[in-house]
């Protein structure tokens, strides 16, 4: 028979817990606590966030293509060791920019205002609380800004370089900075370069927008002819990078409409076991994207595609910011997924090299092949692009006539050899059934 204090201890350990006293709890841990929930700051994930931390996981599948080697854009990656060569020439691009101005001192002051007035905003654009205070936040973004301004008037010849210059007189200058500056971790808002490049740009430059300049300075990751890259004039990103994958998914063409909302991944054989089916390969144009990928009447149609050192590094950038912030938005994603559905081997790639519709500048084809069956890891696809595409190519797939028609091209139809070889022995068939059917009837005549 248990007394009261029994029955109580019995109620509480059942898990209501409403009536334990205060007094029993740790006054010291309850105070920390509170104070740690009182001063948590609001997730930095917002509507206007952009630009990203890398995840993990992706990380360590591949550190290199999300970290730069040469120049820190943005505050993720200021002050490390390794990148401090290139902070005093940003300084020179921006005292080189400012002294094109009339009057350098006072374009600085409207400078460092319009940045104080954006400072807010643009700190909304990270993932994560930036531990700078607003001097030198400030500073970043205008000294960061200024030499990415000078950069593309530079590079496309809209002023002129100097010998000393160490980003267009060395071999490794220019392709190490375009490398590092597609990074997601690696971006200022486009918005800020914006305001910079409006306040800075004398009347006597070439007259092309911002957006000009970027594409034309990136555009040796994906080369494009200028009057393409004039289409995307008007186009806008929320930084460099997001400029660029915008310019590959807002292609002219007219987007077929989706039956479903969100359309899962579909396997399709890869490029040897499509052709075993008599599927045809066809170099797409070269003028809209390298998405625009197409399958009518047995030819899968895809657009030419440069692969090089900085390639996979582009890539992984574009899925890695898809996969961040924009994640109704699968354009990379699904290519990848498809060209990893697509290429199994060496001789895929070889074949599709053969083609022209990949452009190898890894050497390797292995390597290639490597690429695209690793892109994929540890990605998440909500929405497959090509979902109807991959219907239509296993429709012709599994047809029995078109694999049967296939293999039969392909033994007796590879060559004009194979051809007489094949029409001799109808030939000769069709005579031996005759004399069969003369003989038999010959049998039965006299038979008879």
């Amino acid at each position: 028979m248990g007394d009261g204090t029994n029955d109580a201890s019995q109620q509480n350990e059942g898990g209501d817990y409403s009536s334990i006293e205060i007094g029993n709890l740790n006054k010291q841990l309850l105070a920390s606590v509170i104070k740690k929930l009182d001063s948590v700051p609001p997730s930095a994930i917002g509507e206007t966030c952009c630009i990203y931390r890398v995840h993990e996981k992706f990380r360590k599948i591949n550190k290199n293509a999300y970290t730069p080697d040469t120049v820190a854009i943005g505050p993720f990656h200021r002050g490390e060791e390794r990148l401090k060569a290139m902070e005093e020439h940003k300084l020179r691009y921006v005292r080189a920019l400012l002294a094109q101005t009339t009057t350098p001192d006072r374009k600085l002051e409207e400078c460092i205002k319009a940045m104080s007035r954006l400072e807010e905003r643009a700190r909304k654009c990270y993932s994560e609380p930036i531990n700078l205070d607003s001097h030198e936040f400030l500073e970043m973004l205008l000294v960061d800004g200024l030499f990415i301004v000078e950069l593309f008037c530079k590079s496309s010849n809209e002023v002129p370089t100097g010998r000393d210059d160490p980003i267009f007189n060395t071999v490794w200058g220019m392709p190490n900075i375009v490398r590092d500056m597609i990074l997601i971790e690696n971006q200022l808002p486009m918005f800020v370069l914006e305001c910079l490049f409006n306040l800075t740009t004398v009347p006597s430059q070439g007259g092309r927008s911002l957006t000009e300049l970027a594409l034309l300075f990136f555009n040796s990751l994906m080369p494009r002819d200028e009057s393409v890259l004039k289409k995307y004039s008007n186009c806008e990103g929320k930084h460099v990078l997001d400029l660029i994958g915008n310019t590959f998914h807002n292609s002219p063409r007219k987007e077929e409409p989706k039956p479903n909302s969100n359309q899962a991944w579909k396997f399709m054989p890869c490029v040897m076991e499509l052709r075993r089916a008599g599927v045809k390969f066809k170099k797409g144009s070269m003028v809209g994207s390298f998405l625009d990928i197409k399958f009518s009447n047995g030819v899968l149609e895809i657009p030419p595609l440069l692969i090089q050192d900085k390639t996979e590094t582009l890539l992984r950038n574009l899925i890695a910011s898809e996969q961040s912030y924009n994640g109704h938005a699968t354009y990379i994603t699904s290519y990848a997924f498809l060209m990893d559905g697509l290429i199994n081997s060496a001789e895929d790639v070889k074949f599709l090299r053969h083609q022209e519709i990949i452009m190898n500048y890894l050497g390797d084809d292995e390597d290639v092949s490597s690429l695209f069956n690793k892109l994929g890891n540890e990605v998440i696809l909500l929405d497959f692009n090509y979902a109807g595409v991959c219907d239509q190519v296993n429709a012709y797939y599994k047809t029995r006539w078109n694999v049967w028609r296939a293999m039969l091209k392909r033994k007796y139809f590879h060559s004009p050899w194979a051809i007489l070889s094949f029409i001799a022995a109808i030939v000769l068939l069709i005579l031996t059934f005759t004399g069969a059917l003369f003989s038999i009837l010959s049998f039965l005549v006299h038979k008879s």
